[in-house]
This record gives C-alpha cells, sequence and structure tokens, in this order.
C-alpha cells in the first residue's frame, strides 16, 4: 500500500497549532505597548500564558520534476506568571526515512521585555540543538532568552519537506488560551483532500479561493492555487489531562487526508478507500501481509514442527510469544509496518513492534493456528474515527490468535506481560482485523481488575520512633507496571523509594514474583518515620502516603470520558499494636456505599491491644461516560478524605 503511493508525489498538508492574520504577520518583531498592557489579558488572569497569536501556511513549491511542501508558521506568546516561561522552550519535530528528509530552516525567535523602555532579546542559532527521538523522527529544540511574567515572545520558522505522505494534525487548541488562530493553505489542482473538524462543529471564519495573481504550469498544466483558510478566534486552554486517553481525541483539531490526485496527462486515482479495500493493500504490503508470509516460511528453520504435532492451541501460543520475548528485543518503537525483512530480524535480533508481532503471526500460521494481525491505535495516538478509512489512524499491531474455542490477543513486545494481555499502552477502544476471511473490528478493553493490596504493620515500641513494614502485592497491568518499574533491583528500588521521601532500612528491601509473570509481583520494606507526638497524644496516617492525597478530577465540569485505562482496585489493610500505656482516643469511622460505578469500603477493628484498618475501593469501568463525572469526582473526594483520617492514641491517665 505504502509502495503504490510511493511513485506519486503527494503531501498533505497540516500545521500544528493556531495562526493569525495577514497583518499580524508584519509585526514578527515589533512587539508593541499594547502587548505589555494588562487590561488586555484581564480574561486569562488564572492562565500562565496566552497566545496571542498562531499564524501558519502550508503550500506547493516546484523541486525539478516534483513538488515539496513548505510549512511557515509564526507564533506571538504573553507570559504572564513564572510558570507560564515553559512556553518559551520551543521544540519542532521533523521526520526522515532513508534519504528523504524534512528541513527545518530560517529559525527566528525574540523576547521582549518592558521595563523603563522596550528590551529586545533575540535567540542566537547557536542555541538551537537537534536531538535525534528515533530513527524517523528527530527535533530541534531552542529555548527563547530572557523570558519571564510580563514578557511577550515572538518565534518563527519553516520546514521544507520532501514527503508526500506525511499527515499533520492542525492543532487549535493549546494547554492555554489562543485568542486568535488561522491556518491558509494553498492546494494545487493535481491533488484533492478530505478534512475531518474535530472537538467543534463549526470555524469562526472560513474561506475558499482561487488565488489569480499566482498562475503556476506543470506538465504543461496551467493553474492557479485554491487557498482555504480556516480560522478560530478566543479558544479556551484544555485545562485536564487527568484519566483520559490522549490529549489528541479531544483538542479542537483539523485532519487532512488526501482523497484524490489528478494526473497532468488525464484520468486521477482515488485514495479514499473502505476498510475492505484497505486491508487488502495491507495484506499486498512487503512490511506487512507479506512480511507474515515470510515469517511463516522461516520459522520452519527456527523450531522443529513435529515437536508440536500434539501440543495445544495454548501450548503453541506460549511456546511463540515466550521464543520471541527470550530471543528478541523491542527497540521501543511503535508501528504498523514491518522495518526490515523477516531475515535481517532473525539475524538483527531486534526490532519494532511491528517486525515481532508480525513475525508471531507468520510463526503460529506455520504451527498450524490461523493468527490474524490486528491494526490499532495507542493510546498517545488518539482513537480511530471509524466512519473514515484512514491509514494514518494506525500505528501499531498485535495478534489475535484462536484459543479454547474462543480468541486472546497477545503481543510480544513486553517480556514481563502475560501471553494473553496486550499492553496498557494498546487498550484503546477497538482494532481492524486484518484478513482475508472474518475481517472487521474487535475490541480492545480490559474487564478484569487489576489490583494493588498494600499491607502496613506499625511497630510503636520506640517512643521516638516508628517502624512500619509495608508489602505491596500487584497483579494484572498493576503487576507489569510494577515489574518494568522496580524490577528487582534493590538499589534501583532503594533510589525510587527514596525519591518519595521514604525512609528506609535499606537491608529490608525484598522482591518476590519478578520473573514468575503467572504470579502477584510483591515488594516489601521497612519504613522508618518520626514519632507524631502532640503532648500525651500520638497521631498515626493509617495508610502512610500509599493512598491518593489529591483528587485527580478538579475540573467543576466535564465534556469528555474518564478513561482509566483498565479497572483498578486498591486494598489497604493496616495493623497496630497499642503501646503500653496508651489508649484508643479515636479511630476513623466505618464509611460503605458500592454501586454499578465503584465500590466503598472503609472499616477499623479493635480487639484487645491491637487495631485493623481496612480500606478497600474499586472502579468498576473502564470507561465513564461526562454523565458520571459528578460520581465519579465525588468516588475520589471520598477516597481523599477517609484516607487522611488519623488514629488518635492517648495516654492513659493514672
Amino acid at each position: 500500500m505504502k509502495n503504490k503511493l510511493a511513485n506519486i508525489f503527494i503531501f498533505l498538508l497540516l500545521g500544528n497549532q493556531f495562526i493569525y492574520s495577514q497583518n499580524f504577520a508584519k509585526e514578527f518583531g515589533k512587539a508593541t505597548q499594547l502587548n505589555f498592557e494588562d487590561k488586555q489579558y484581564a480574561a486569562y488572569q488564572n492562565a500562565e500564558a496566552v497566545v496571542i497569536f498562531d499564524l501558519g501556511k502550508s503550500y506547493f513549491v516546484r523541486d525539478q520534476n516534483s513538488y515539496d511542501v513548505v510549512y511557515e508558521r509564526t507564533t506571538r506568546i504573553k507570559i504572564l506568571s513564572d510558570a507560564g516561561a515553559k512556553w518559551a522552550e520551543i521544540e519542532i519535530p521533523y521526520y526522515h526515512e532513508g534519504s528523504v528528509w524534512e528541513k527545518v530552516t530560517k529559525i527566528e525567535a525574540y523576547s521582549y521585555n518592558y521595563d523603563n523602555g522596550l528590551k529586545i532579546n533575540k535567540l542566537e542559532t547557536s542555541n538551537v540543538y537537534e536531538e535525534k527521538i528515533n530513527d524517523k523522527w528527530s527535533v530541534k529544540k531552542f529555548v527563547v532568552p530572557q523570558v519571564k511574567a510580563g514578557s511577550v515572545v515572538d518565534y518563527r520558522y519553516s520546514i521544507i519537506s520532501e514527503y508526500k505522505f506525511n499527515l499533520r494534525d492542525w492543532e487549535f487548541q493549546w494547554r492555554i488560551p489562543v485568542q486568535y488562530s488561522e491556518y491558509e493553505v494553498q492546494m494545487i489542482s493535481f491533488y484533492e483532500y478530505t478534512w475531518l473538524l474535530q472537538g467543534t462543529n463549526k470555524f469562526t471564519e472560513q474561506s475558499s479561493y482561487v488565488d489569480s495573481g499566482l498562475k503556476e504550469q506543470f506538465a504543461g498544466v496551467e493553474f492557479n492555487p485554491n487557498v482555504h483558510k480556516f480560522i478560530i478566534k478566543d479558544v479556551q486552554a484544555f485545562e485536564s489531562e487527568e484519566l483520559i486517553s490522549s490529549i489528541n481525541d479531544y483538542i479542537i483539531k483539523l485532519d487532512f487526508q488526501l482523497s484524490r490526485i489528478n494526473y497532468p496527462t488525464g484520468g486521477s486515482l482515488e485514495i479514499i478507500t473502505t476498510w475492505d479495500n484497505m486491508i487488502k493493500d495491507y495484506l499486498k504490503e512487503e512490511k506487512f501481509g507479506k512480511f507474515i508470509n515470510k515469517a511463516e516460511k522461516l520459522s520452519t528453520k527456527l523450531i522443529d514442527i513435529e515437536e508440536f504435532v500434539n501440543k495445544t492451541d495454548r501450548e503453541k501460543l506460549d511456546f511463540t510469544i515466550d521464543y520471541l520475548k527470550k530471543n528478541f528485543n523491542w527497540n521501543g518503537i511503535n508501528s504498523e509496518f514491518a522495518s526490515k525483512s523477516p531475515s535481517d530480524f532473525v539475524k538483527d535480533k531486534h526490532g519494532n513492534s511491528a517486525d515481532i508481532n508480525l513475525f508471531a503471526v507468520g510463526m503460529l500460521n506455520m504451527l498450524g493456528i490461523n493468527a490474524k494481525p490486528v491494526l490499532l491505535s495507542t493510546r498517545g495516538h488518539g482513537k480511530i474515527k471509524y466512519d473514515y478509512p484512514f491509514t494514518h489512524f494506525f500505528n501499531y499491531v498485535i495478534l489475535m490468535v484462536p484459543v479454547d474455542g474462543g480468541f486472546v490477543l497477545s503481543d510480544a513486545t513486553e517480556v514481563f506481560a502475560l501471553n494473553d494481555r496486550i499492553p496498557a499502552r494498546c487498550i484503546n477502544d477497538k482494532g481492524l482485523i486484518v484478513s482475508k476471511e472474518n475481517n472487521g473490528w474487535v475490541g480492545l478493553e480490559c474487564l478484569f481488575p487489576s489490583e494493588i493490596k498494600t499491607e502496613i504493620s506499625y511497630n510503636l515500641a520506640n517512643n521516638d520512633t516508628i517502624f512500619a513494614q509495608v508489602t505491596k502485592t500487584a497483579t494484572e497491568y498493576d503487576a507489569l507496571d510494577f515489574r518494568n518499574k522496580y524490577g528487582s533491583n534493590i538499589e534501583e528500588i532503594r533510589k525510587i523509594l527514596e525519591s518519595k521521601s521514604i525512609v528506609l532500612d535499606e537491608s529490608s528491601i525484598v522482591v518476590e514474583n519478578q520473573l514468575d509473570k503467572t504470579k502477584p509481583y510483591v515488594l516489601s520494606f521497612n519504613q522508618i518515620l518520626e514519632n507524631q507526638v502532640a503532648g500525651d497524644k500520638i497521631y498515626l496516617s493509617p495508610f502512610l502516603n500509599e493512598s491518593i492525597s489529591n483528587n485527580p478530577l478538579k475540573q467543576k465540569v466535564r465534556t469528555y470520558a474518564i478513561d482509566l485505562t483498565y479497572p483498578k482496585k486498591r486494598t489497604f489493610i493496616t495493623t497496630l499494636k497499642i503501646p503500653e500505656g496508651y489508649q484508643v482516643e479515636y479511630v476513623p469511622a466505618n464509611q460503605k456505599f458500592n454501586n454499578i460505578l465503584f465500590g466503598f469500603d472503609f472499616s477499623t477493628q479493635t480487639d484487645g491491644d491491637q487495631i485493623t484498618v481496612k480500606f478497600e475501593h474499586q472502579l468498576k469501568k473502564t470507561v465513564y461516560s461526562p454523565t458520571d463525572f459528578t460520581n465519579i469526582k465525588y468516588f475520589f473526594e471520598e477516597i481523599v478524605k477517609k484516607s487522611g483520617e488519623k488514629i488518635v492514641l492517648s495516654k492513659v491517665k493514672n
């Protein structure tokens, strides 16, 4: 499919943020006193910064027998607080593959400060840095100099691109307010595009016209560019990213997709396709369907098929996934296409997610299991819009395997994941099954809870110091997270815990089941605390700092879903022995509620000289609708409130 388009010079015109009008472009490098008047920004008093304008333009330019695309962007930001200075830290990502590159040029930046006159500070080109992200993406970075609260920041740059497939979203919404956003696209007659608007149903202004003053000629065809302008004014900041799949799913933005190519010699080629035709293209693709077929043949040289004659489908699945996890390394790059041939993958022993998972499909097919690849979009990449068969929606592939009369979804990139689980980054609505028969969509949601159980045992024998033995037991995705985060390296675990201001008895750190992913991950350690004594009373936080102390939902209203990735259960069990000479003065009251959305159960029990506090709360769904927001916010508020209540012990009076 990529090869089918490879010989066609196309480029998707897209920008990366907001824009202003032609008059504003002339203001670059010429801040006026108006930009420093506080009353102009009275409506944004709670914001760190505000985008005054952000303007851009994309247009085609001739390059010998083809076209390049030039993208120009100019932005002005008013810094309203010291925290807003981070908006002067600019990153410009650009793409490269093989011998074809995008090139960032004409970087300029200034800061303006008004203090007994206008002070101008220019960015020196020597302070622009380049950083490689992966084998296809790099980024230019710079920090606009001398920026503080009250500064005005200007920057602009251009990107010249040889790419004909590159698709950039045009984002009208930032995490800070935007006063004005305008994007101009000059399209030539050889390429037609369709676009999707997300987050709103209209522009403030929109116009299209033929630019009669820009007549061009190519391959004997004369034409004038078609100019399209999209403007949105006074865009509110996107305030919260808590408990969502990706900010890309909710911000106001434009997606462009090439729909048709009109040839200078006559005739045209439809690019917008159907899901069924897209699947056929993937199966013909050298780095997808043909990769699977070659991997299937190559697998006969890696393993003896005779050894699997009497094996069950589950055993074949476990062998294949374990074999790939043990012998091949994932390079951390997400992709729906393989980056190399199967033979090179076997030789190199490493590859991207598609190299590994497509090879797994081929190996399982060789063992007689009709495994199928499933295309998806990872959480950070955004959700798929099912009404539009756009290839750029996808950035990852997993496998679907028939097992025990049903099927499981699998992925061989996560070493510590169970073989019938996909990584949390892949739990994002639905995936597209790529198959000659029985294709369609499959749900990626996780319906079973992951639990972290925290057990705390207090020792109050010392008047000055409290010792607490802490044991954390994690299952399912929480166990995977712990195995990747903590592992079994005691020194690394110590550093992580101490970074949370935990004072440790270092010799007490113990890890269980790091390598046995079929069992819960267990981490235990002894923590040392100062005795919180006030007069003749001791105050104890039952759960230390292990429970949440702030409500993650801070908005008054929410118009988009609450997405947890997977259902979560948290259990805390604390025991303490009342020291001699003390008695219980106060323990938090019992509290319990349970419904289809969540469960909450807090209880305390005193038995002789021992107090036991148990707190269990669970979010039962993966995704909650905006109508559930008030209830879920209340749920978190009650967790924070109950977790913060203390046990009070007082000296027995003679």
